[in-house]
């Protein structure tokens, strides 16, 4: 299951960043082949949606005490990404800390953390967490465009602009999906 980690994330990642870019509060994704439930179907759900179903599925595979170092942070951090889509900061916070807890380098960790950090108007601890994410992942545009944002509330305009400008660079699109709202 490890194997297909990244691509898994960066699909629901994208889906979590896009919705969040929309201004949408919660999103649902479904799959289009049924999920078993079960350990590995709960895995699957929890990963590959941002819904109140996949925060379920979520508690079950983690209560399930079946997984382990990267795949355990793994469920956490979607489950803190779910929270975060639903407008529960805190709890985002707290399984953020867990994920990383189990993987350091899992720079989606740090992602929804800073997220999170920055809907509790808390941008100074936003731009630390958004700043660690891009030190583990440098090509990570979504984690630019939030530090960016994140100096602009405290002042910092010029490195904001550099954040953008970079994130562009990486991501275009992206990048105009998340001022186009502006």
């Amino acid at each position: 299951m490890s194997a297909t980690l990244p691509l898994r994330l960066s699909h629901f990642r994208m889906l979590a960043v896009a919705a969040l870019i929309a201004g949408i509060g919660a999103t649902q994704v479904t799959a289009a082949m049924p999920t078993p439930i079960g350990p590995a179907g709960d895995y699957d759900i929890c990963l590959g949606d941002t819904d109140d179903r996949a925060i379920a599925a979520c508690n079950r595979a983690i209560e399930r005490n079946h997984y382990r170092g990267e795949e355990l942070a793994m469920l956490h951090v979607s489950r803190s990404v779910g929270y975060l889509l639903s407008g529960d900061p805190d709890a985002a916070i707290v399984d953020a800390d867990v994920a990383i807890m189990f993987d350091r380098a899992l720079a989606v960790a740090f992602w929804s953390r800073g997220s999170a950090w920055q809907n509790k108007n808390e941008p100074v601890r936003a731009i630390a967490d958004f700043s660690e994410a891009i030190r583990l992942d440098p090509a990570d545009a979504s984690s630019l465009i939030q530090r960016g944002i994140a100096r602009e509330q405290i002042g910092d305009t010029a490195g904001g602009a550099r954040d953008l400008a970079e994130a562009t660079g990486i991501d275009p699109q992206l990048t105009a999906r998340k001022y186009v709202r502006k």
